[in-house]
């Protein structure tokens, strides 16, 4: 039995192919955020078809179609799309090439509608027939432009014709006329994202550098990459964050420490142009406001990396007189974790990432 059905395809385009690891792993998380933010910007009622690598397959069964409703459809994912971009460039504390050039991402939505059927396979039931490879063979095609939405004759009344951007597009299956809309204009209505400020605590509780023999990136990766945390770092029995997210400033993670919950957010600051940062922030230590911890790490010769550890708080009232007493316990703690660090470094350890 055939029905009729908008079949739409947003297409995330843009990663160049990478080779070190970090950046494969960072690319397909930061895909992941976007893919699931369409989902989310899904207004319609669109049906999830299939993920598709960098695309998702939506279908929505329709008799009859409103073309204006689709294009506020196409209006929302790319504002959605584009608004995290720009914060994540503010938020992201990683140089990898993925993380780096994440701004570069385009998005174009292919749409087409027509009869379709249904397959069922393992009690899962699928899009089938030839308008489903139909909308899927339009994904390659000659639309001039990175980013756009393309309609296919099928959603295009003939009295609009003259009025748009019109291709016939030639396939396996024969001839298709298309219309397809720029969406870079679209731009224009994203708001501003403000830069996050720096603001480091008042006091220096410690300060202590390290050469370590390895690159930076790998270093950075080590530091700021959970998953590696417990491998370096002692007296966490376990650490709460999110698996499908690369850390970034602003994201909170929870360190279970003799039974109680420290939560930390990620934070960076500004260094000089050669150097990378990672930071931490916490308002769970006795006595204080805040603690910022700081990783500035800065690439010297041979494979050699500069790594400066910098703590800072704010004391509640009163309270500043802790400061030596602080001051002491740090340095035993962060001391002990870089000589992990550095022993986990020297077995030869890599970023091989898990599959999360």
């Amino acid at each position: 039995m055939t029905q009729n059905a908008i079949l739409f395809i947003p297409d995330i385009s843009g990663f160049t192919e990478f080779v070190h690891n970090t950046d494969i792993y960072h690319s397909r998380h930061i895909i992941s955020e976007l893919l699931e933010l369409l989902i989310d910007h899904n207004n319609m009622g669109l049906e999830l078809a299939e993920i598709e690598g960098d695309a998702l397959f939506l279908y929505k069964l329709e008799d009859q179609v409103d073309l204006n409703k689709i294009r506020e459809q196409v209006k929302d994912m790319y504002l959605a799309f584009h608004k995290h971009l720009k914060r994540y460039e503010f938020q992201r504390i990683c140089n990898c090439g993925a993380c780096s050039s994440a701004y570069n991402l385009s998005l174009k939505f292919i749409v087409h509608y027509g009869e379709i059927e249904f397959i069922t396979i393992k009690d899962i039931k699928k899009p089938y027939g030839s308008n489903v490879i139909k909308v899927h063979r339009l994904l390659k095609n000659k639309v001039p432009l990175e980013e756009y939405a393309m309609f296919t004759e099928t959603l295009i009344p003939e009295t609009l014709d003259a009025s748009l951007n019109m291709l016939t597009e030639t396939y396996d299956f024969g001839n298709i006329k298309i219309s397809y809309e720029p969406l870079e204009h679209l731009k224009s209505l994203l708001p501003v994202i403000k830069p996050i400020p720096d603001d480091v605590p008042k006091h220096k509780l410690f300060d202590s550098t390290e050469t370590i023999q390895t690159p930076i990136l790998e270093l950075y990766e080590v530091i700021s990459n959970f998953d590696y945390r417990l491998l370096w770092v002692k007296g966490v029995d376990r650490l709460e964050y999110e698996k499908n997210k690369v850390n970034r400033s602003g994201l909170k993670h929870q360190c279970l420490i003799n039974k109680k919950h420290v939560e930390q957010t990620t934070i960076k600051k500004k260094v000089a142009s050669n150097q990378l940062v990672y930071g931490e922030a916490t308002r769970e230590i006795p006595f204080t406001k805040r603690v910022h911890v700081y990783y500035v790490l800065e690439e010297i010769k041979n494979g050699y990396t500069k790594l400066n550890i910098e703590v800072f708080a704010d004391f509640k009232p009163l309270r500043v007189l802790m400061r030596p007493i602080m001051k002491k316990n740090f340095q035993k703690i962060i001391s002990e974790n870089i000589k992990e660090l550095i022993l986990l470094i020297d077995s030869g350890f890599t970023t091989e990432q898990p599959n999360n």
